[in-house]
């Protein structure tokens, strides 16, 4: 659009030179005709100074005569001589314009293209910034989703970790029942023994019998009940031997897988703590890259619009010279069809026809350039109206979220998955949010963060040592668990109701806040309003004022209208 404004200008320019050249032939042909009366009359003195024999008494009486033809002969002359020295100085005046009109359009038209060149490699640079960010932004969705996996399989080997505590205290409990099955045992050892010393004591008797000499069926009967009793308690004796045997065997075996499934889970975390160590530093670099880059994409779009503030007063500028310089020439065809035509009353029509025409070429592209802003104007604000609409309807479902999410974490099930933050569904674009939602995703950030810290709480209580299993009891344990879990509870209750409260702060404080900034807003809306209807008049006056200098100028003589331009035209100039 402006190009061909400018295009359109130029042309004008060259058709008002071509009339201006065309004026000056004439005006050359008129001074030769002059020059040519200026012969006849030089020619009529020759014929008079030739037949001034015959006139000798003519000239005795008409020597008052001669002498005021002489007279207004050297008048001529001298008229005629300055009327050269004038035309000869308005021709050098208008070839000086000329050659200054063509040099500023030249350098306008080098400008142009120089602004037109740092413009469009400035959309370069800002093309490469945005995708350098489109492609950090990939790379960072990448490592998110690396990290969410990561998260997981951290996650399943929590679950494994507290399979392996449940296991830990079911050994625990069958560790309780191998302590009662060894008090068992020790009760029947103590019966064996009792059982050995009445054998003794059985067996001192028969000696004290067969020193009595008993008969033998009686010690035949006493030794029977005495092989009887030794091979019950024998028997006996050897079945506790082999179920402890047996026992013992189980129980070193399932220590023994015990111990390695935990130095297997132990190197697994140790590996998996390792990774995530590994894919935060490597996030932590990423996350530096895309602020330096999102740094540079600042700065490259405050020089943008540094360059296109710089263009916009350069084209401004050069509108108002160029209109300056339309109503200027407007001016001087006006007055040299006046000089041509003389105070006929078709100098009027053309003065006003070359003034209107002026005129209705500024309207026209005024009434365009307003049109093209109001559709700028338009469509941005629409687009701020759907931005906000999105924005609200995102708030909402963040809402919803985290409502959804604590209800999950009031219920307090291991098996519901209460989901991410709502901190990682935030608008990564922080130019697309207003100050109040900054500040909600950097509260909600901090929610997220001591949240994770709280899961590693939970995590550290839920991995306990083994033998700490062995040296408490199940009932301590769970009463332990018990208590940690209240506690946990009990601190997040406060943390939330901290952290709504410090939320509702900062909303009412983004509240007053966005209140003062409307009421600044209007203030500068009426202010600007105020100084355009300012300048619209101030612009209405200098027309009018232009248009009774004009009537002026045709109301007064040739030479004070050639004296007013000038100085007229000096004035726009300094302007």
């Amino acid at each position: 659009m402006g190009s061909k404004g400018d295009g359109e200008s130029a042309s004008g320019l060259r058709e008002q030179l071509r009339r201006l050249t065309n004026e000056n032939v004439q005006l050359r042909d008129k001074n030769e005709r002059l020059f040519s009366k200026l012969g006849e009359l030089q020619g009529k003195l020759g014929q008079v100074a030739g037949s001034k024999t015959d006139l000798s008494s003519k000239l005795v009486f008409s020597e008052e005569e001669k002498l005021k033809i002489s007279k207004d002969l050297i008048e001529m002359q001298i008229h005629t001589n300055k009327m050269r020295e004038q035309y000869e100085a308005e021709g050098f005046e208008l070839k000086n314009k000329i050659l200054t009109l063509e040099n500023r359009l030249v350098e306008l038209e080098t400008q142009r293209d120089k602004l037109y060149s740092e413009a469009e490699t400035t959309w370069g640079r800002l093309h490469a910034a945005e995708k350098n960010q489109k492609e950090l932004a990939d790379e960072y969705i990448v490592l998110k989703s690396n990290y969410l996996a990561l998260c997981k399989e951290h996650e399943k080997e929590v679950t494994k970790n507290d399979e392996l505590g449940l296991e830990l205290l079911n050994l625990a409990k069958a560790q309780d029942a191998l302590l009662k099955q060894q008090e068992d045992q020790a009760r029947q050892r103590q019966a064996y023994s009792e059982a050995t010393m009445e054998l003794e004591r059985v067996k001192a008797l028969v000696g004290r019998l067969s020193d009595r000499k008993i008969k033998p069926e009686d010690l035949v009967a006493s030794e029977h009940e005495r092989r009887k009793v030794e091979r019950s308690l024998l028997g006996n004796q050897d079945e506790i031997k082999e179920e402890l045997e047996r026992m013992k065997r189980s129980h070193e075996g399932q220590q023994h897988k015990l111990e390695e499934k935990v130095v297997t889970m132990g190197r697994e975390l140790q590996e998996t703590k390792r990774a995530v160590r590994n894919t935060q530093h490597k996030l932590a670099e990423q996350s530096a890259a895309l602020l330096s880059s999102q740094g540079q994409l600042k700065e490259v779009e405050a020089d943008n619009s540094r360059l296109q503030l710089q263009l916009k007063e350069l084209n401004e500028e050069y509108r108002a010279r160029l209109v300056r310089y339309i109503q200027d020439l407007a001016e001087y065809v006006d007055g040299c069809t006046a000089e041509a035509g003389g105070r006929t009353p078709a100098v009027p029509l053309e003065r006003s026809r070359m003034k209107s025409f002026v005129d209705n070429m500024l309207q026209d592209v005024k009434a365009s350039y307003r049109s093209r802003e109001e559709q700028l104007a338009n469509a941005a604000r629409g687009y701020k109206k759907r931005l906000q609409h999105l924005l609200k309807v995102h708030e909402r479902l963040l809402v919803a979220y985290r409502m959804q999410r604590e209800q999950i974490l009031s219920v307090g099930e291991r098996g519901l998955d209460p989901g991410p933050p709502e901190s990682h569904f935030g608008v990564p674009d922080n130019e697309l949010e207003s100050e109040m939602s900054r500040e909600l995703q950097r509260l909600r950030g901090d929610k997220a963060r001591l949240e994770a810290q709280l899961q590693e709480q939970k995590r550290s209580v839920d991995i306990l040592d083994p033998t700490a299993f062995s040296q408490q009891s199940p009932a301590n344990v769970g009463k332990i668990s018990e208590d940690g879990w209240a506690d946990i509870r009990k601190q997040l209750r406060e943390f939330t109701h901290s952290t709504q409260e410090d939320l509702e702060r900062e909303r009412a404080q983004l509240l007053t806040r966005a209140m003062v900034a409307e009421e600044q807003l209007s203030e500068l809306q009426d202010y600007v309003d105020k100084h355009l209807a300012r300048y619209k008049q101030e612009i209405i006056r200098l027309r009018r004022l232009l248009g009774t200098e004009a009537g002026r100028a045709f109301s007064a003589d040739a030479p004070d209208a050639r004296h007013l331009r000038h100085s007229r035209r000096n004035g726009s100039y300094e302007l």
